[in-house]
């Protein structure tokens, strides 16, 4: 009983092999698409540290926009200015009676003007003298507006908020137009110049953010931006002396 058990395991073993010979075919091998790339880090960044300098974002040399002597310099070295405030006056003498001179030639011919008119609505004055007594009041009060303007152009204000770096006169001395008076940090923005590493550098385009800690920003970090090979800091430090800082930036 037990060898008829073995010889029908066997034979229906025999039979499966056979059954899977006959049925195999040859497969066609598949192609398999790959991609191959580089191995790199994610998610993983590099804290990198450097010293720099803070400094104002530009400096501006205030002149008078007319020539003259100074009368006062309202400022001095390292004083602190607010936009519209007064820095130095012109003696301003000859250009007051300039403006004088002419108000009383202006108001004159307004009034001949004002008669000449009566004359012309009755018909007893050309129409040529008329428009030239207008052109000449015209040319009067042109010339009355640009005395003016020179009369202001004795007072020098500051055009931004800043600090003053240089007085370059003083009171009583003769200056031209456009010579710089005195010297103005802007401080309404701020630069921070850094030296860094070439291969820093060049991979400004992966520094994912930037920071620094100065005492200007009472210790906390700033935030900053790279423009140009220069760390320029978008927020305002309101200091004047120089100091030094760490600036840190993260590659990503």
């Amino acid at each position: 009983m037990f060898s008829n058990i073995c010889l029908f395991v066997v034979i229906l073993a025999l039979c499966a092999s056979l059954a899977v010979g006959c049925g195999d075919k040859r497969q066609e091998p598949q192609l398999r698409s790959v991609m191959v790339v580089a191995p790199a880090p994610v998610g993983v960044t590099v804290p990198k540290s450097f010293a720099g300098v803070v400094m104002e974002a530009r400096e501006i040399g205030l002149g008078f926009k007319t020539p003259g002597q100074i009368s006062r310099v309202a400022v001095s070295e390292g004083d602190r200015v607010r936009r519209g405030q007064l820095i130095a006056t012109l003696d301003d003498a000859d250009y007051r009676l300039g403006v004088e001179a002419v108000q009383v030639q202006y108001d004159q011919m307004a009034r001949e003007l004002r008669r000449l008119e009566r004359l012309h609505s009755q018909k007893s004055l050309s129409d040529n003298d008329y428009e030239k007594a207008r052109a000449g009041l015209e040319q009067l009060r042109i010339q009355l507006q640009t005395n003016k303007n020179k009369l202001d152009y004795t007072r020098l204000y500051a055009p931004v908020d800043g600090i003053i770096d240089k007085v370059n006169f003083d009171k009583a001395e003769m200056v031209n137009a456009g010579t710089p008076v005195v010297t103005l940090l802007d401080v309404s923005g701020r630069e921070v110049e850094v030296d860094v590493p070439v291969g820093v550098y060049l991979a400004a385009d992966r520094i994912g953010a930037v920071t620094c800690r100065s005492a200007c920003a009472g210790g906390r970090p700033a935030v900053m931006k790279v423009q140009s090979g220069l760390i320029e800091a978008l927020t305002q430090c309101k200091v004047y002396e120089t100091e030094w800082l760490q600036a840190t930036g993260r590659l990503e």
